[in-house]
């Protein structure tokens, strides 16, 4: 996993005299405009103190691999995505998820790859997460989550070379596009007929 550098600059807002008002320390800045606002119109005064900047080494997107990853809440609070929030890396996801561009060559093959044969499973059944599974209809789910209908799967060589369902040399090794997979190439040529453990991934070293 690649890691990008980042500086953080945070906001320490106070109001002098007011006991009641616990400082408050945030790297929000949008927070910070608000606060101002609010403490304006209630006829207080509210001090921002500029902190030192922050430095940190973070995760990469795994797409751009050049801005951090964006940090996304849910039930559970926050979590770390895939990918980074840039504008120009989203529209370029897309395009590639399209087929207008092609996907970057870091993400097709000049790193090790790993051939997986997928565990046959029953639809009814459920997802098993972190095994690559096909299911009666053939439909794919690789291990990071990626399934037909969202980011899909695309015919490739061993190497990870993405081809053409015509192409002479495929022979039904099927490239994750998933956003953030680690190079998961399906094999779907004999997938095990509902077996209880995955196979054995094989490595693969393109040269």
């Amino acid at each position: 996993m690649k890691y990008v550098a980042t500086a953080t600059r945070r906001y320490r807002m106070e109001l002098p005299d007011r006991d009641w008002f616990e400082p408050i320390v945030t790297d929000d800045v949008h927070r910070v405009i608000r606060s101002r606002r609010a403490a304006r119109l209630a006829g207080l005064q509210l001090v921002v103190t500029l902190l030192p900047l922050r430095a940190e080494e973070v995760p990469a997107c795994s797409w751009c691999r050049a801005r951090p990853r964006a940090v996304e809440y849910d039930c559970d609070g926050a979590y770390l995505t895939a990918t980074c929030e840039s504008a120009q890396c989203r529209k370029a996801r897309r395009l590639a998820y399209e087929g207008v561009i092609a996907y970057p060559s870091y993400r097709r093959g000049d790193q090790a790859s790993r051939i997986v044969k997928p565990v046959r499973v029953r639809r009814l059944d459920g997802p098993r997460p972190g095994v690559v599974t096909v299911d009666e209809f053939d439909d794919i789910t690789c291990s990071c989550g990626n399934i037909s209908s969202f980011a899909g799967f695309h015919p490739c060589l061993p190497g990870g070379a993405l081809v053409e369902p015509d192409h002479p040399e495929w022979n039904g090794l099927w490239w994750c596009a998933g956003v953030g997979c680690p190079g998961v190439i399906v094999d779907c040529r004999e997938p095990a007929e509902y077996a209880d453990e995955p196979g054995t991934p094989v490595e693969i070293v393109v040269i």
